[in-house]
């Protein structure tokens, strides 16, 4: 571009993946050299301006945590403007995240880096795999009103500079890192050679004519590359070219004033909608993958992920918020811990599946540790509520709805005191606070003794009943009741539960049949629509991490025919439960360098349950699969007689909808295949068309890939793969995308069980109420003493609440709401009497904008399109 206003950025950096192809100690050591490094050039050097340290705060506690000494004078080249830090905790796979989490990524890394000075205002991605179409609106809820990425966007007559719009219109002036080497743009030539003079003010004048606004970037970093000072005298050496042209060291503060200042001022800039999840079109594409089967490897990291978010989300921080407004001490730095584990896990590279198998068993403990600091949490605020203790033993137990909806029946699984049952074989009875009856199924009880240290105590060893069951009351949302269970002289009499040959589950929603060549059919009693499922289709994959790949010779194993028997596990008036078992002859793995499956077979059993409850309408499965095999890729299909045209798809904070099939498209610059896969953060189905909700949908408990067929929709299970890049020949891409690093552990041998659910709609208002419905179960405890009240009810149509949570600072509580449809939404929430005094709009940041009324104790709030919408409540002194 031509003009007087030119300027070229040089970011000096360091992408510190904080484990992938080596651990997270191995690469900490590396670190620490780095900054050590870092510390001296800035120290002597007062020609080496700035460096900017990756945009995520978690590499300065790895540091410091190694160096403490340093930390004052961390703070004080932070201060000074020399080093650059934040916006985020951690670089986090945007898809794999969910929506509470990325707003958590920003705000405990905008607290942690006003600790050392203010943080970079920023949206620094430069690595993910495809960018969230929320980006924009969380980035703005942060002040942040710029970004910086490179994957998932591209094409040779795009600019660097466009203006990115998320789903409800909110905006980041953003600039794009050039195809080929992306963040590594100045670290070595694409041939891998050292950068020197002349290929840096060739490429910063080459860049220059495809800039929109007179502004190039240049990237002076890689992986793991510790800082070096050769980058200084290229800088005064493309001046001294052009005296029409700055060039500088710069912070991303200095980017994003200069994003803000030339887009506005510039004429006919592009705008880009929505997420941004598109292979490379450009010639200049080379290593800007978009690698999108990270959704599916490593699947128990998957499901540990969304445990360890649902603990912390749905029963922790509501219940520790809930027992803050009884008086009792919150818990605050518990939370904050068990935030930062499953933040460190959401990297990129650790949630996604493509590191070293050391890397993920730390995944798996640091998602442990998580939820079993939620659990506690949770346990001792619902004890505080329900006034338990042990010195009460007592029949009573109380259960919380953890969902905004109403739940019925009501799934227990509780500990409750021995004293409670005279006798084991003799059916108890559940009365509810009126002293009524109410329907009680039981699946299992089980005598035992556990630790309850939520009942406090030094010992808090007690001799319990376990029981499991389900509970023919309804609890309104987010709400509580109390229960109390006694003793009979009536028999357990199994043979009702469980002595039923039936092929059949029904209530007044659903007939599901166990057809005899394996498949199941569901049908609406209200339509007579049909949706089939239980297809399972396994194929091989010579991918890797990153990638599914289709062998050259496939051999395609699927489930028709390979039912062996129907047992019926549970037959009662709440709830009703068949287990389908099948024997899939399967291919151990692959022969001929991965090109084909091997002759070779193995048995794989699966295990299904089919649970249908009585006044539900959705049905539930939960399927085993003994994986002994290697290299192939797991489905399970779902599929109606007459296909609808359209799909949807939950992500972070929003609900995607597009037509089924896309014309396909020659692309001359492929490197890789445009991706079948689809991400799903809770929900995805099929319906009629784009903005007719009409269908089915499939809701999932943390398994993260689906695809479309033309009859319908496969969910991937698991893959299983030997490498972090393959060495195979791959079908899917032009090369690997990372190092062929053995990988054994990512075969995922042994047992692994999905939980999953499908259910007909009508509307959005179904997806959103009944996923959540699904996602979030009751939690129950007992020695009980009384019933909590409950603080807060929320009525909505498509609106969801996604945190309950004491604000930040000071002792208010803290809602957090997502309207998914593209109308504005009337959200009620109904307020205990005399809880709370005041009622404030707020951003994610917990910053207050205005003040709403409380009239009545009820708060009415008009949730935007794709608006999220935060309220603090301040507690009545």
């Amino acid at each position: 571009m031509a003009g007087k206003d030119r300027i070229v950025l040089v970011l000096s950096h360091t992408h510190w993946d904080r484990e992938w192809y080596e651990s997270f100690e191995s690469f900490r050591y590396r670190l620490v050299k780095a900054m050590d490094k870092l510390i001296e050039i800035l120290q002597s050097s007062t020609e080496y301006r700035c460096f900017n340290l990756d945009g995520q705060l978690v590499i300065l506690e790895d540091y410091l945590e190694i160096r403490p000494e340093m930390r004052r004078v961390l703070e004080e080249l932070v201060t000074s403007g020399r080093i650059g830090v934040g916006p985020w905790y951690v670089q986090a796979d945007e898809f794999l995240s969910d929506g509470e989490s990325l707003i958590r990524n920003l705000l405990l890394g905008s607290q942690i880096a006003h600790e050392f000075g203010d943080p970079q205002k920023l949206a620094y991605l430069p690595d993910t795999f495809g960018h969230n179409s929320q980006i924009p609106q969380i980035a703005r809820h942060f002040g942040i009103t710029s970004s910086l990425i490179w994957r998932g966007v591209s094409g040779d007559d795009l600019p660097w500079e466009f203006i990115w719009e998320g789903a409800d219109g909110s905006s980041l002036y953003t600039y794009r890192l050039p195809e080929r080497l992306g963040y590594c743009n100045m670290a070595f030539t694409p041939e891998g050679q050292p950068v020197d003079s002349a290929f840096f003010i060739g490429s910063a004048k080459g860049f220059m004519e495809n800039s929109a606004t007179g502004m190039v970037v240049l990237m002076d970093g890689c992986d793991h590359v510790q800082p070096s000072e050769s980058i200084l005298p290229f800088i005064d050496q493309l001046k001294e070219t052009d005296n029409c042209l700055s060039c500088k060291q710069a912070l991303f503060n200095d980017l994003a004033a200069e994003l803000k200042k030339r887009i506005p001022a510039t004429e006919g800039i592009r705008v880009l909608h929505g997420q941004l999840k598109n292979v490379n079109i450009s010639k200049r594409g080379y290593f800007n993958f978009i690698l999108p089967n990270v959704l599916s490897s490593r699947c128990k990291n998957k499901r540990e992920n969304f445990d360890a978010l649902n603990w912390l989300e749905s029963y922790a921080e509501p219940l520790a918020s809930f027992a803050l407004l009884l008086g009792k001490r919150h818990p605050g730095g518990f939370l904050q811990k068990a935030w930062k584990l499953v933040l460190q896990n959401l990297a990129h590279d650790s949630i996604g599946g493509c590191s070293v198998d050391e890397v993920h068993l730390d995944v798996s403990r640091r998602y442990s540790h998580s939820i079993e600091i939620s659990r506690n949490i949770a346990m001792d605020s619902l004890s505080s509520l329900s006034g338990a203790a042990s010195e009460g033993e007592n029949d009573f137990f109380v259960v919380f709805n953890p969902s905004q909806c109403p739940t019925s029946p009501v799934e227990i699984e509780i500990d409750l005191p021995h004293i409670a049952f005279d006798n084991l074989s003799k059916r108890p009875v559940v009365k509810n606070e009126k002293g009524e009856e109410v329907d009680f199924q039981i699946s299992s009880l089980r005598e035992t003794e556990k630790s309850l240290n939520y009942l406090g105590g030094s010992a808090p060893i007690k001799k319990v009943v376990s029981v499991k069951g389900y509970l023919g009351s309804q609890i309104d949302g987010l709400s509580f009741d109390k229960f109390q269970i006694c003793s009979s002289s009536r028999p357990i009499n199994h043979d009702l539960y469980k002595a039923n040959n039936s092929r059949c589950l029904e209530n007044k929603f659903l007939m599901v049949t166990a057809m005899p060549d394996g498949r199941v059919e569901i049908m609406s009693k209200a339509t007579g629509e049909k949706l089939f499922t239980n297809l399972f289709e396994d194929g091989g994959d010579c991918g890797d991490g990153y990638v599914y790949s289709r062998p050259l010779t496939d051999t395609i194993v699927t489930s028709s025919g390979s039912l062996e028997t129907v047992e019926v596990i549970e037959n009662g008036p709440l709830a009703r439960a068949i287990r389908l078992s099948y024997t899939l002859s399967v291919p151990v793995g692959l022969v001929e360098n991965g090109r084909k499956r091997s002759l070779s077979r193995t048995e794989m059993p699966v295990h299904c349950t089919l649970k249908l409850m009585e006044s539900s309408s959705i049905l539930e499965i939960e399927t085993e699969i003994a994986n002994s095999c290697e290299n192939h890729r797991f489905q399970v299909n779902f599929w109606r007689e007459k296909p609808g045209n359209a799909l949807f798809y939950k992500t972070p904070f929003d609900i995607v909808t597009t037509p089924k099939s896309q014309p396909s498209k020659i692309n001359p610059n492929w490197i890789e295949d445009e991706p079948l896969a689809r991400p799903n953060n809770g929900v995805f189905g099929e319906i009629e068309n784009t903005d007719r909700y009409s269908g089915f949908a499939v809701s999932t408990r943390g398994i993260n890939e689906f695809e479309s067929f033309e009859q319908g929709l496969k969910l991937t299970l698991f893959r299983a793969v030997g490498h972090i890049a393959s060495p195979y020949p791959l079908s899917s891409m032009k090369r690997p995308a990372g190092p062929k690093i053995e990988t054994p552990g990512a075969q995922m041998k042994g047992s692994l069980t999905f939980e999953y659910a499908v259910f007909f709609i009508d509307s959005l208002e179904d997806i959103v109420k009944r996923s959540c419905s699904y996602l979030k179960k009751p939690l129950s405890i007992g020695f009980a003493g009384r019933r909590p009240e409950t603080p807060l009810t929320v009525d909505s149509l498509t609106t969801e609440v996604t945190a309950i949570k004491k604000a930040e600072n000071g002792e208010s509580i803290i809602l957090r709401l997502v309207n998914f449809s593209e109308e504005s939404d009337n959200v009620k929430i109904r307020l205990r009497e005399g809880l709370f005094s005041k009622a404030c709009l707020c951003t994610a940041a917990e910053k207050r904008e205005e003040e709403i009324p409380i009239q009545n104790n009820l708060v009415s709030v008009a949730c935007g399109p794709k608006k999220i919408v935060t309220l603090e409540f301040e507690m009545s002194s």
